[in-house]
């Protein structure tokens, strides 16, 4: 039996060394997981390269991005237009290229004309747009022109980013509206829809835009009549001969339509009742 036990005796000595390595060694890379990494120099990682940065997974990378765009100010204008300018540029830093300009604001006024030429561009139209409407008054002009493309997303963004632009330039609302109450006719129903939104969110000229909306209840397309009816209640008191119209539209039968007319009633009800 002596060589039985010893054998075992081996055999499980060998297994505690195996044990007590394993254990060893899990316990040095548990207190080396603990260690704290040290950290994130995020401006030596961007090194001056804000631009290709700014889009960065890592939000402290691309806050410190942001940070030095805004810190250069006008100074950043030339390379983003060069940018812009450039047929080969990857298009990742063309989006970040404007979305630059969209963070400068006014202060990247002399690249409306680059930025504005990107709006044709299927890859680039929301971000020129979104960007052209935090860039100042004299970014109107390229997006009335977006308006009358012969692409429906085009007229679709600019509309919208007109109607941003109408608060933070800001513009006259007569010189917005109308545009807004053309978008109403468009024959896209996309257009429409921002068209009625905008009349809703803005709530200005309501003698021309409630008879519009009102119309607009009565829009083939059900998203359009929705957008309507939210839009109406908006007006408070400057729309409350839309609920006639109203009413009837809260037998729609499409239910998106028939609950935002419900709650339009309420609003409208409510203030003039005041």
């Amino acid at each position: 039996m002596a060589p039985y036990n010893s054998g075992v005796k081996g055999r499980v000595s060998a297994g505690l060394v195996v044990l007590a390595l394993a254990t060893g060694l899990g316990g040095y890379y548990y207190r080396q997981s603990q260690v704290p990494e040290p950290p994130l120099d995020a401006a030596a990682v961007i090194d001056g390269d804000w631009l290709e940065h700014l889009y960065s997974q890592n939000p402290t990378v691309a806050e410190e991005a942001v940070s030095q765009l805004r810190e250069l100010g006008p100074k950043a204008v030339p390379e983003i237009r060069e940018v812009l300018t450039d047929p080969a540029a990857d298009l990742e830093l063309q989006k970040a290229a404007l979305k630059a300009s969209g963070l400068l604001g006014p202060e990247a006024a002399p690249a409306i004309e680059e930025v504005a030429g990107h709006l044709p561009d299927p890859d680039l139209t929301e971000e020129a747009a979104i960007a052209l409407s935090f860039m100042g008054r004299d970014a109107y002009g390229p997006l009335k022109q977006g308006v009358t493309s012969e692409d429906p997303v085009v007229r679709r963004e600019s509309l919208r980013s007109l109607g941003k632009l109408r608060e933070r330039a800001p513009l006259d609302a007569r010189s917005v509206v109308p545009l807004l109450l053309d978008g109403l006719k468009d024959p896209d129903p996309s257009v429409r829809v921002v068209a009625a939104t905008y009349l809703g969110i803005l709530r200005d000229e309501a003698d021309a835009a409630v008879p519009a909306l009102i119309a607009a209840l009565q829009d083939e397309d059900p998203e359009v009549r929705t957008a309507a009816a939210t839009a109406l209640g908006s007006f408070g008191e400057h729309g409350v001969r839309a609920i006639p119209a109203l009413r009837k539209a809260t037998a729609d039968r499409h239910e998106d339509v028939s609950r935002e007319a419900g709650l339009a009633l309420v609003k409208l009800q409510s203030s003039s009742r005041k």
